[in-house]
């Protein structure tokens, strides 16, 4: 007992070094870390205002491409009608445009000369006329122009952006170029810049591929309206640090593709790494505090339930790996003590369930394949009997001594003193008898061959196997001529793991759709009718379990084949 409360004082006292150490070192690394940390603030913060002015620079091209899409759509649509013929539709097409497109107020095709041939929504004739001529330039792209006012002469306020594009159209069945021209409202793009905050002071610029002014989310009143716009033409491309007013801007430039417009941020990153600093202490703080805390608590919780539970854990492993024979022996509080008496009981209780479902599915598969198996008997004799009838009918007791002969040793393998498995060899020489009683009763009408791999006959097998098979073949079989005998073809070999049996024989053949039928009737369990296939392939699965399979093929007007797969059993003794 000494020597156990020696052992406790030992590991508490090592513990209490351990979690000092561990105090410490969390010390030292959080002092590193915040060091560290405060040196590439810096250079995160920038980072952060380069991928801010990214996402803002992919809402714009979004934007933008969705715009050219539905231009591109309307375009698409211009080529595949005739204007002489559907100018009405095509007038449809372009109203539906603007209305699943709220950012549209209008679109208009033009001719080259500016004659407007249609236009749906709210346009200006002056204004639009002078943009869509501009798109005459260049024809290979999308002309975006500066924003304007609509109908500048009436006084409107509404404030847009016209795109122009070159296009070809069809009007009575001729090809001809016009000007595509759509206005959007200039409020989305006002609307995109308010979705970002670029923090204290922080604002948008949008300058055109001349240096003008397109947008800016400064008011002209703002003092650093000049200045940043000044700022602005002065970088083309990137960021760099600047200084606003006494505030530490970080500007980036970026330009879009579509429109060669170029959009400038300024982000306030003196109020962002100040955020980060805060957010920085006070989580290492409290993460100094709950690790500290983690270690007092889980040092204590360690020696009352670890311990134990250590016990339990290496339990269930040695049971997850198929040892369900060594109870676990556990001590400490009265919840853990349970939980072990608990465990050693379901173990009894497993074992007991395992060896209870050992044996009924072993009973169970029994006698599934008894029954399956003497499905057969009386199908056999019937068939043969009514062979036999047949022969003396005919007076033909030759044939009926060598059929009874036959009949006698057929029946004999099948009985196999009550055996379920034979040797290949026996379940070869069960097929020669039953072809014998056949050939003697169907004269002329097929013959056969064994192609019999000798490596094998050292296999077992299920017993009557093949016969379904062979009698399919004879029944179903035969030559293409009716004069002409049918050719049965019994093979057998090894392949990979396999044991091969192929039966074959000459004649019509079975289509796809057929066979097709033919399997799914064979793999219902509920099949009632019949024992042929479907009695095989049930044997199959009840003893040589899923790698078993049956499987059916034919060439139309050549041949029929039953192809049985058995994972290779053991040698015969």
């Amino acid at each position: 007992m000494k020597r156990l409360f020696r052992n406790l004082t030992i590991r508490q006292s090592i513990l209490a070094v351990t979690v000092a150490m561990v105090a410490v070192s969390l010390i030292v690394s959080s002092l590193f870390f915040m060091n560290s940390f405060s040196r590439s603030t810096r250079s995160l913060v920038e980072s952060q205002a380069r991928e801010i002015n990214k996402q803002i620079i992919l809402n714009y091209e979004n934007y933008i491409n969705r715009v050219v899409e539905t231009a591109n759509y309307l375009q698409l649509t211009l080529m595949e009608k005739d204007l002489a013929d559907s100018q009405e539709d095509l007038g449809r097409t372009f109203s539906l445009g603007v209305d699943s497109n709220r950012d549209i107020s209008s679109i208009t095709l033009y001719d080259m000369e500016g004659n407007e041939l249609i236009a749906v929504g709210h346009q200006d004739p002056v204004q639009d006329s002078l943009w869509a001529v501009r798109a005459r330039t260049d024809d290979s792209i999308y002309h975006f122009s500066p924003p304007h006012r609509m109908g500048e002469i009436t006084g409107s306020a509404v404030k847009i952006i016209s795109i122009a594009k070159t296009v070809t159209f069809v009007e009575n069945r001729l090809e001809k170029r016009g000007i595509f021209l759509i206005n959007l409202d200039f409020q989305s793009i006002e609307d995109l810049s308010d979705q970002t905050n670029l923090g204290e002071g922080g604002h948008i610029l949008i300058l055109g591929d001349d240096d003008s002014l397109i947008y800016s989310s400064l008011s002209e009143e703002s003092p650093d309206y000049f200045f940043s716009l000044q700022l602005a033409r002065s970088h083309y491309f990137g960021g760099s640090r600047v200084t606003l007013r006494s505030r530490e801007m970080y500007l980036n430039s970026n330009t879009l593709i579509q429109t060669r417009w170029r959009i400038i941020t300024m982000s306030n990153i003196n109020e962002l790494a100040r955020a980060r600093a805060r957010n920085l202490q006070l989580i290492v703080l409290i993460f100094i505090v709950s690790l500290l805390v983690s270690i007092m608590v889980g040092a204590f919780i360690s020696r009352r339930i670890s311990g134990p539970l250590y016990q339990l854990e290496r339990a269930m492993s040695r049971m997850e790996e198929g040892d369900f024979f060594t109870p676990v022996e556990v001590s400490g509080q009265k919840e853990i003590i349970h939980l072990g008496k608990a465990f050693n009981e379901m173990l009894e209780r497993i074992r007991s369930l395992m060896e209870a479902v050992v044996n009924e599915q072993r009973d169970k598969r029994k006698n599934e394949l008894a029954a399956l198996q003497n499905q057969i008997n009386p199908h056999f004799l019937y068939n043969t009997l009514d062979s036999i009838v047949w022969l003396a009918e005919n007076n033909r007791s030759k044939d009926v001594v060598t059929t009874v002969v036959a009949l006698a040793r057929f029946f004999r393998i099948s009985i196999s003193r009550g055996k379920n498995f034979i040797p290949v060899e026996d379940e070869i020489a069960h097929i020669e008898n039953y072809l014998t009683i056949q050939r003697i009763r169907y004269v002329d009408k097929f013959e056969y061959r064994l192609e019999i791999d000798a490596q094998v006959y050292g296999y077992q097998v299920m017993k009557l196997i093949l016969q379904p098979l062979v009698e399919n073949a004879i029944y179903h079989g035969g030559g293409e001529a009716d004069d002409e005998k049918g050719i049965i073809t019994i093979r057998s070999y090894l392949r990979d793991i396999f044991l091969i049996f192929e039966v074959e024989n000459t004649g019509y053949g079975i289509s796809e759709e057929r066979i097709g039928e033919i399997m799914k009737a064979v793999k219902d369990p509920d099949r009632k009718e019949g024992v042929g296939l479907s009695n095989v392939y049930q044997r199959l699965k009840i003893y040589y379990g899923e790698k078993a399979d049956l499987v059916m093929e034919s060439d139309m007007d050549e041949m029929t084949r039953v192809t049985l797969l058995l994972p290779l059993p053991g040698r015969a003794k």
